[in-house]
């Protein structure tokens, strides 16, 4: 794979990126992120040498917008990139005149194929969910249950509303739910151990558990 090209922004991109915010979620999560692992993972998926329309980076970071409930589907992904400078800067897309087809990240999963793709997306959740909680920055317990224990294992937190967890209280479970088989991967990141127990059904982790180094 070839080495990243210097992007130059559009007048555009150029006049959002004086006005994004150092606080900004999204800035300081994309910011603090090392998506550094992603073009060693993907060196056999590319030609050597060969310029990338798209980088993968920026596609993943495109998709982490879909994770985290800023956009509902690739289609509105492609569309809000267009329409939203800040987004399309996030991701580091140039100019969003020039931003991926909705079709594009459909075939780019394609091409790495589902193992990989998701290998990769589930290394970049585990570290948003540590630099949200280092940073404070709120992730909805409807995109998944996060709780933090502290190094002698004792639950301190989670990110549920309120002062009860919903996860916790009595409930009956529905024929679908018991029938889901889950999976678990394990993370470190920024001090951190990472658990993610991960629905078999869509790949995507249902609860959390971060570690604190203590």
């Amino acid at each position: 794979m070839k080495n990243k090209k210097n992007h130059q922004l559009s007048f555009t991109t150029y006049e959002v990126s004086t006005k994004i915010k150092k606080d900004d979620p999204l800035q300081i999560i994309f910011t603090t992120i090392d998506w550094s692992f992603i073009s060693t993972l993907l060196k056999d998926k590319y030609l050597p040498k060969k310029e990338l329309t798209y980088e993968p980076e920026s596609l993943f970071r495109a998709q982490l917008l879909i994770w985290l409930g800023e956009v509902t589907s690739n289609r509105n992904l492609a569309e809000s990139l267009r329409f939203n400078a800040r987004y399309c800067l996030l991701c580091g897309f140039d100019n969003f005149l020039k931003t991926p087809a909705h079709s594009t990240f459909s075939y780019f999963r394609k091409r790495i194929g589902k193992d990989l793709y998701y290998k990769i997306l589930h290394r970049i959740i585990a570290q948003t969910v540590v630099v949200a909680y280092i940073n404070q920055i709120n992730i909805s317990s409807n995109i998944v249950h996060i709780v933090v224990y502290s190094g002698s294992g004792e639950k301190k937190s989670c990110n549920c509303s309120g002062k009860r967890c919903k996860f916790t209280l009595p409930k009956e479970k529905s024929s679908e739910e018991t029938t889901i088989k889950f999976t678990t991967k394990n993370f470190t990141a920024f001090g951190y151990k990472v658990k993610l127990i991960i629905r078999a059904d869509n790949q995507l982790p249902q609860e959390i558990y971060l570690t604190t180094a203590e």
